[in-house]
């Protein structure tokens, strides 16, 4: 089920059964807040979104529990989410419908993330597409330099704040 911090509005999975309580209280990671969960309910349901004009982004990453928690951090904003779990998934992706933004991670199997910033940053069919790179291997402004020289507009540590990731993808969408 998923839970959304009533201070900062951070979202989280969690899960119900692993509680034989009908409440949990609960820590926000990101601002500290403690609050109450009711755990004996549904999990509450998400309307199906109207993406209609919606920017699509892009999410790449070989880890299914790292693309669902993003896809949970980047549900609050305006876009419509896809995934894929490998570079040759992710290029087929792209090259069926160019999304705005890919945030993608550095090391993946099939085709690598600096393999398709490459590829993207030399096909002018892709010249629109913005690149968010992560890594939770490579860090640091070395790391940084290199993937922007590659073609990506921006870095991130997957050590990220949720309210980091979305601000940033808020920046490279414009919205």
């Amino acid at each position: 089920m998923v839970i959304t911090c009533p201070a900062c509005r951070a979202r989280y999975r969690i899960d119900p059964a692993a509680s034989k309580a009908a409440q949990a209280k609960v820590k926000c990671p990101g601002c500290q807040h403690v609050f109450e969960v009711a755990l004996n309910g549904e999990a509450p349901t998400r309307p199906a979104p109207a993406n209609a004009g919606q920017p699509v982004v892009l999410i790449v990453d070989d880890a299914r529990f790292f693309r669902e928690m993003i896809k949970d951090i980047l549900g609050v904003l305006p876009v419509k989410l896809i995934s894929a779990a490998d570079g040759n998934e992710a290029w087929q992706r792209i090259d069926a419908l160019p999304p705005q933004l890919v945030l993608l991670d550095l090391n993946i199997p099939g085709k690598s993330g600096k393999e398709i910033l490459q590829q993207l940053h030399t096909d002018q069919r892709f010249a629109k597409v913005k690149v968010l790179a992560m890594s939770g291997v490579e860090r640091g402004e070395e790391t940084s330099m290199v993937v922007r020289q590659l073609g990506a507009e921006d870095f991130i540590s997957k050590s990220f704040k949720p309210g980091e990731l979305q601000d940033r993808v808020r920046k490279l969408l414009g919205i």
